[in-house]
């Protein structure tokens, strides 16, 4: 369903891209999505919003998450710290326990964190 976009019905822009999703994946997946999109915003209004603070590869993975309720390893090896913290700021529980477990076996098996 991500890939394919079908009945897309709000647009992230990041950068110069853009990415077609759902409303009701946003808002089942993220608090803070779920309160920007049931109260009367301009993003809802308007169904699309900006993001100025993540990368396009970061975001896309979040999406894909919400999707799909999976995350492929080497995407925790590329952004791992980077997708903890935008889960983090959207609100998405899962995804930060996730990222929790790969850091704390990352650290286990000899690897690095930043944070």
């Amino acid at each position: 369903m991500f890939e394919e976009e079908t009945l897309a019905d709000f647009v992230i822009k990041i950068d110069n891209e853009t990415i077609n999703t759902h409303r009701c994946v946003l808002a089942q997946n993220s608090e803070v999505f779920k309160r920007m999109l049931g109260q009367n915003m301009i993003e809802a209004k308007i169904g699309e919003i900006k993001i100025v603070d993540c990368s396009i590869d970061c975001f896309r993975a979040m999406l894909e998450f919400f999707y799909s309720g999976e995350i492929e390893i080497n995407t925790f090896e590329k952004i791992g710290e980077d997708l903890y913290a935008i889960a983090d700021k959207y609100e998405v529980v899962t995804l930060k326990e996730v990222c929790e477990h790969y850091m704390a076996m990352s650290i286990r098996l000899g690897g690095q964190c930043r944070f």
